[in-house]
């Protein structure tokens, strides 16, 4: 239900008529949720615990639960992101087809003494539809994006306050995931922004890799290690890549569920994934706690 709340305050950024239309899908399932429904070979599951897609793990804005601190400046970051799966369906021929809602917030703080104002905050939040095809997963999204200056850098008392930059825009992307061996991951995605502000090439790619070492025991829950390597192309800022790089342990509630604990050193260069600077160069390296939900 924290899930529900948490998407259900993210849908307030939308626009009026798209808000109704999410809040009234939202209801609708909530309402009618309910165990497994079985028909014939055919298994209807209503608010399944995890989704069908297993999402990338390193990738910087898909939505999870994390906290960052910079090892190599004063700066931290935190967010909060999940999915809500409304309905699947499995026919019973080892495939899956899946509706949803995502949304997440990414918040940017800086340390001065012993404040930590916040430079700037992104909200994401939209509806997917995803399938299972054998040793492939893949997810059709509709994705609203905003980002908003942190107050502290308007405030008049500073010499210099900085003008926000409005930045908005929605999006349909395509992410499509290869598992051609247990323990490694293929991850490619193709999207176009529109209603774009401001304006620019609206196309992105993202190719990643994910290797993961076996499973050993750890106070009775599955551990393992893992790699990742994502790059983004963007369009808008010239075509130019964003990698991030990601070597740690995950800890999972169970070996086949979505639900873990990750710890791991994060390095990312490129531009910055926030809207507000995203033609500002950014090159960092930080340690991260992830709750994947």
């Amino acid at each position: 239900m924290g899930y529900v709340i948490f998407i259900l305050r993210l849908l307030r950024y939308f626009r009026p008529p798209m808000r109704r239309a999410f809040l009234a899908m939202t209801a609708i399932f909530i309402i009618g949720a309910s165990a497994p429904i079985t028909f014939a070979e055919e298994v209807w599951t209503f608010l399944p615990s995890s989704p069908l897609m297993r999402p990338p793990l390193g990738d910087p804005r898909e939505p999870h639960h994390a906290l960052t601190a910079y090892l190599d400046k004063n700066r931290y970051e935190g967010e909060m992101g999940s999915s809500l799966e409304l309905v699947r369906l499995e026919p019973g021929d080892g495939t899956g087809f899946a509706w949803g809602l995502f949304g997440s917030g990414h918040i940017l703080l800086e340390q001065y003494g012993a404040s930590f104002p916040m430079l700037g905050g992104d909200w994401n939040a939209g509806m997917y539809l995803a399938a299972a095809l054998g040793d492939s997963t893949h997810r059709l999204s509709f994705q609203h994006l905003s980002s908003h200056l942190g107050d502290s850098l308007q405030d008049e008392v500073l010499s210099t306050p900085l003008e926000p930059l409005f930045f908005s825009r929605e999006a349909f992307t395509l992410t499509s995931i290869l598992s051609p061996l247990p323990d490694l991951r293929l991850i490619g995605e193709a999207g176009v922004w529109y209603n774009m502000y401001p304006q620019g090439d609206p196309w992105f790619v993202s190719l990643g890799l994910e290797a993961f070492t076996p499973f050993t025991d750890l106070l009775g829950r599955p551990l393992r290690g893992y790699l990742t390597v994502h790059g983004r192309w963007k369009g808008e800022s010239g075509g130019t890549w964003n990698k991030t790089f990601h070597l740690g342990a995950q800890w999972k509630l169970e070996k086949e569920g979505s639900r873990a604990l990750r710890l791991a050193l994060v390095y990312q260069v490129g531009l910055s994934e926030y809207g507000q600077y995203y033609l500002t160069p950014d090159e960092h390296l930080g340690v991260s706690l992830f709750f994947d939900p």
